[in-house]
């Protein structure tokens, strides 16, 4: 019976919808870029499918430490407002893509909406899905007692991810963001790098056992005090999207990881503050809501106004993506690098880089210039099945 229920609470996991269609929208997000990757550049770059393998794997640990913080603070929270979230994360991922998705948003929309039908006395109208759902769930009592506690507990929940974004930002590897090209003021072609952030964190989190009680009489409760809980583990997605073709791709979410270790410790000293004067809560899930948008905004304005790093230079051929494992990895080539000379021939145009190449398919030499202007001389043997020629994508004239 244990192992019946335990299956059964892994295939609710992956029946939810904001699992679904998250899973959905890496899944489209991986054929947008190989799409454009065949007709812009005519190759399938890179070939794996990490947009699928991030969304599904990227948060098992992630989610593995917040739910063991959760479970040894014992911090409930309710289905009702877990509802809320589905269906506001599920709107945002529709309508602007991971662009909104991080809990930084979603979890601040859904308590003040949230707060609101609480405050309004707006109720959950589920009358026409009736046919479809459990009859008990129209004999559930979705009333709060007090909410500003409860906005307290998703306040400590959304820092805790945002601590653990910070902390994933850091090893974010620049061969998985791929180029797209637009025309500059000067009608030169130029490089932009859309980092399109989105995984699924499977979260545990403590409901009151009087909401999963009536569907699942097998469903292990537990006390805490008076109360009867449960465990039930839910899926939050994790997302960001901005792009980068102004400034260094490392400065730039090195800037933004500032910004958010900023916001994380103001929300820290209110959630202090909150935990005294509970009514403040929804005041600070405002708070950090609008100071989320204005880190993204920050970003927008600080890549108007640096010059663009990813364009032709007057000499030699920019870098503008590395294919993962290939012999320009090992070359410990990056995006914005300068090919000044390949086997001591200086580059003017992927014509005579392609034809330098062809030349000699056994071993290369590169003279490189550095985005930090260094110059630094770097070789390797080349194999048989070393396709693509080196790995990489140019940019020139």
């Amino acid at each position: 019976m244990m192992t019946t229920n335990l299956l059964w609470a892994i295939l609710l996991y992956f029946l939810q919808p904001v699992f679904i269609i998250g899973l959905i929208y890496a899944y489209f997000n991986h054929k947008q870029r190989v799409k454009y990757s065949r007709e812009h550049f005519r190759v399938n770059f890179n070939r794996t499918n990490f947009e699928i393998k991030d969304y599904l794997m990227k948060g098992l640990l992630p989610g593995l430490i917040l739910s063991m913080v959760s479970i040894f603070l014992g911090i409930p929270l309710t289905l009702e407002w877990y509802l809320i979230y589905q269906a506001t994360t599920i709107v945002l991922l529709l309508l602007g893509g991971s662009r909104f998705i991080h809990p930084l948003f979603t979890f601040s929309i859904s308590s003040i909406l949230l707060y609101m039908s609480d405050r309004f006395e707006v109720g959950l109208n589920l009358n026409k899905l009736k046919p479809l759902l459990n009859e008990k769930l129209f004999n559930l009592d979705f009333e709060l007692e007090t909410i500003s506690p409860l906005l307290n507990n998703i306040l400590i929940f959304m820092l805790l991810i945002l601590l653990l974004t910070i902390f994933m930002m850091k090893k974010q590897e620049e061969n998985k963001v791929f180029p797209m090209l637009s025309d500059s003021k000067r009608g030169k072609k130029v490089a932009k790098y859309p980092n399109k952030i989105l995984w699924v964190l499977p979260m545990a989190i403590i409901v009151p056992g009087n909401i999963i009680e009536p569907f699942a009489k097998w469903w292990p409760l537990f006390n805490i005090g008076s109360e009867r809980y449960a465990l039930v583990l839910l899926p939050v997605l994790v997302g960001l999207h901005y792009t980068v073709s102004s400034q260094l791709l490392r400065i730039a979410r090195e800037k933004i990881q500032k910004d958010f270790i900023n916001l994380f410790l103001v929300g820290g000293i209110g959630v202090i503050f909150a935990y005294f004067y509970p009514a403040v809560s929804i005041w600070l899930t405002g708070v950090l809501l609008v100071l989320g948008i204005f880190v993204m905004y920050r970003h927008r304005r600080r890549e108007k106004m640096a010059n663009i790093q990813y364009g032709p230079a007057d000499i030699g051929l920019r870098v503008i993506a590395v294919r993962p494992d290939s012999p320009a990895e090992r070359l410990n080539l990056s995006i914005g690098d300068l090919i000044l000379t390949i086997n001591d021939i200086d580059m003017e145009s992927r014509a005579e880089f392609n034809e330098v190449l062809a030349y000699n398919r056994s071993y290369i030499k590169l003279r490189i210039q550095r985005t930090d202007g260094e110059i630094v001389i770097a070789e390797t043997p080349l194999y048989d099945d070393d396709y693509n020629n080196l790995g990489l994508l140019l940019l020139d004239e």
